[in-house]
C-alpha cells in the first residue's frame, strides 16, 4: 500500500508539469536560458518583439507527456500537434517560424504586405505551439532574444494575468521593457 501511495505522489507532479494552469497565475517571474544553437536541434519563432528559441527535444517530450496524460475532460484532451510534429520530424537542425498572424494586428500586416488577409504558411504550427510554448517559457526552457537590439534577454521577465474586453482573460509573457511577446487566452468573455 505504501508503494502505491508513493507512486501516486510521484506521478501527480509529472502530469502537472505538462499541464500548467495559466488561469491561476496572477504574476510570476521567469528567466531566459542559454541554448547552444550550433550543436542542438532548435526551433526559432520570430515574433514582433522577440525571437524565441526552443529545443526540439523539449518540444517532443512535452508533446509526448501531453499525449500520454490526456484523458477525456482534461484541459489538453482536444489539442492536436499534427502540423508541429510534421515540422519537427523534418529532421532539420534549425527550423524557423515567423509569426505574422498571432502577434501582429491587421494594421501591421497591411503596412508590411499591402493587404490585411496575408496568409502565413506557419499559422497552423504556430497555433499548435501556443500552449506547449507557454509551458516551456514558464519553465525557463527557452532562449529569448530581444528583437530590437538582437541581444539575449538576461533580466527578469514577467508572466502577467490581464483582463480583456467583455470578461476575456489571458496571460502575457513580457520582456523587461513590458512588451508582450507571447499571449495565452485563459478565459473567453461574452
Amino acid at each position: 500500500m505504501n508503494k502505491l501511495i508513493h507512486i501516486i505522489i510521484f506521478l501527480i507532479p509529472i502530469q502537472l508539469i505538462a499541464q500548467i494552469n495559466f488561469d491561476k497565475i496572477k504574476s510570476k517571474d521567469f528567466y531566459s536560458t542559454q541554448i547552444d544553437t550550433t550543436n542542438e536541434k532548435v526551433l526559432f519563432v520570430e515574433m514582433k518583439y522577440a525571437i524565441i528559441i526552443f529545443k526540439q527535444s523539449d518540444l517532443y517530450s512535452i508533446i509526448k507527456n501531453t499525449d500520454d496524460s490526456s484523458e477525456i475532460g482534461s484541459f489538453r484532451y482536444f489539442e492536436k500537434y499534427d502540423n508541429l510534429l510534421k515540422l519537427l520530424q523534418s529532421n532539420k537542425q534549425k527550423i524557423k517560424l515567423t509569426d505574422y498572424w498571432f502577434d501582429y494586428s491587421d494594421e501591421d500586416r497591411k503596412k508590411m504586405f499591402g493587404r490585411i488577409n496575408y496568409l502565413n504558411p506557419d499559422k497552423k504550427p504556430l497555433g499548435e505551439l501556443i500552449y506547449i510554448g507557454g509551458d516551456l517559457i514558464h519553465d525557463g526552457k527557452v532562449m529569448i532574444i530581444e528583437k530590437k537590439n538582437q541581444e539575449l534577454v538576461t533580466k527578469k521577465m514577467k508572466i502577467k494575468r490581464v483582463n480583456g474586453l467583455y470578461g476575456t482573460r489571458y496571460v502575457e509573457f513580457r520582456l523587461p521593457n513590458k512588451k508582450s511577446f507571447w499571449r495565452i487566452i485563459t478565459r473567453l468573455g461574452e
